[in-house]
């Protein structure tokens, strides 16, 4: 086999690989940015071209349009937050929230986000499809490891709940859950069996429940187990008498009885891993 030979071998079998994946190669290559931005957990404030917690990517880079130092400026707050004050964004009348918390990202990322957002004239591409999960994995400190999808799940006493507010961390309105359906998440924790030897050790325990795009939500087994929150974390499949949509994920995590639900909202829900956090 000659080098050209070899060359288009590798290429047809990178696109059929694209194929099997349903596109999701070349989706995620071609929204490289979009997914770095969910990752970083910018998309739950920011929009495209509409206003929502924080303002459009579209009025930011209108604002900064010309500068040199245009990534310079976006680069600091993206990394360390804007401090209590804001930059003026909300009382201009183009955010609901003044100001932005720090996020987990490093500076190399937060220059290619910057860069990024410089560059929008429009609204981002909806990539939800490209974190859809459909299944769970329980994992960690149990005695029976769990894969469960929605038929799975089905099989677990049914819970169905009418309404859900979601306020996020900052207080701020995210809309609401209406008529979602699911299970309680101490019924799927008690068919996996914590492992817990000594009489004290599930006192040292979190729950951990983490999406595909890495956003993660904690709990501790006093939590669930030992107050009214736990009543209320759900692990749904359904709403509206129909499967979960890409936005959500086919799988999800609430809990409802939270003062702020938003946190605590996992969409595209991958797994839930059992920690013993102490000694």
């Amino acid at each position: 086999m000659n080098i050209k030979q070899a060359t288009l071998r590798l290429s047809l079998a990178a696109a059929g690989l694209a194929l099997l994946a349903g596109g999701s190669v070349a989706a995620v290559a071609a929204n490289d940015e979009a997914v770095l931005a969910q990752k970083s957990g910018c998309l739950a404030c920011h929009r495209g071209a509409a206003k929502s917690n924080g303002p459009a990517y579209k009025e930011v880079a209108a604002k900064y349009a010309g500068r040199q130092d245009a990534e310079d400026i976006l680069v600091k707050p993206i990394v360390g937050g804007t401090g209590p004050n804001g930059l003026g964004w909300m009382k201009a009348g183009n955010a609901a929230l003044s100001f932005m918390p720090p996020n987990q990202v490093t500076p190399a990322d937060a220059r290619k986000l910057a860069r990024w957002v410089l560059a929008t004239t429009g609204e981002i591409p909806d990539i939800s499809r490209l974190f859809v999960t459909e299944k769970i994995t329980i994992s960690g400190a149990v005695k029976n490891r769990l894969t469960l999808d929605p038929a799975a799940l089905r099989q677990f006493p049914p819970q169905q709940v009418g309404e859900v507010p979601l306020v996020c961390q900052s207080g701020a309105d995210k809309g609401k859950l209406e008529n979602f359906k699911g299970v309680r998440l101490t019924d799927i924790l008690d068919k996996a069996e914590i492992l817990a030897p000594a009489h004290n050790d599930v006192k040292k325990m979190a729950i951990v429940a983490t999406a595909s795009d890495g956003y993660k939500a904690v709990f501790s087994w006093n939590e669930i187990y030992n107050s009214p929150v736990g009543e209320g974390v759900m692990v749904f499949f359904e709403k509206n008498g129909q499967p979960l949509g890409d936005d959500e994920g086919r799988i999800a995590m609430v809990s409802s009885k939270d003062t702020r639900t938003g946190p605590r909202h996992v969409k595209w829900l991958q797994d839930i891993e059992v920690r013993k956090v102490v000694e």
